[in-house]
Formats: structure tokens, sequence, C-alpha cells
């Protein structure tokens, strides 16, 4: 289970970009984490908007931000944290700027 603490932050995340018009492709899924062979429950979104993509990843109380220019595919940005969830929200506020800015 994603930590309670980052649940709301990434609920209310994934449904602004489901609403949003500048999000042009959104890939979201949800599962235990078989990469560290623990039944700890994933959160995986993948949003692509008109010019940068971003992709979010929360195992636990910890996640991991990429964002990647949408024409060459190469990362800009990676971060990674468990520092909670107003350090979270923040960056993910940022996530949106970059997400629906200009190049």
């Amino acid at each position: 289970m994603i930590d309670d603490e980052l649940r709301p932050v990434a609920s209310e995340f994934i449904s602004g970009v489901l609403g949003d018009p500048h999000c042009e492709s959104v890939l979201l899924d949800v599962r235990e984490d078989a990469i560290v062979d623990s039944d700890l429950s994933i959160l995986y979104l993948d949003v692509i908007g008109k010019r940068y993509g971003c992709t979010l990843t929360i195992v636990g109380g910890e996640y991991s931000v990429s964002i990647r220019d949408r024409d060459t595919n190469d990362t800009i940005t990676t971060v990674k944290g468990r520092e909670g969830s107003w350090e979270l929200r923040e960056l993910l506020d940022e996530i949106k700027t970059k997400l629906w800015g200009d190049k």
C-alpha cells in the first residue's frame, strides 16, 4: 500500500492530469512491486504533455520522478525521495508546470 501521507497528493495529481487538455497520454498502473520481490504496492504513472514526459513511481513511502524531453526521450531530471507529502506536492507542481509549459 502506498504511504498514507503520499496517497492524497498522488491522487490529486493523477486526477488533475486525467482531466487536463494539455495531457496527451496517461498510463497508470498499480500492482505489487516485482522488482524488489516484495508484496508492497507500487504506483506507476507515465504522463506525456506537449513537450515533456514524466514518470512517477511510488513504493510505500518512497517516490521517484523522471522528466524527459518528449522529442528526444532524453532524461532531463530524476528525483528520488522519501521526504513526505509536502515535498512531493511541490515536486508534482513543478512537474505540471514543466509538462504543460513551453520549451
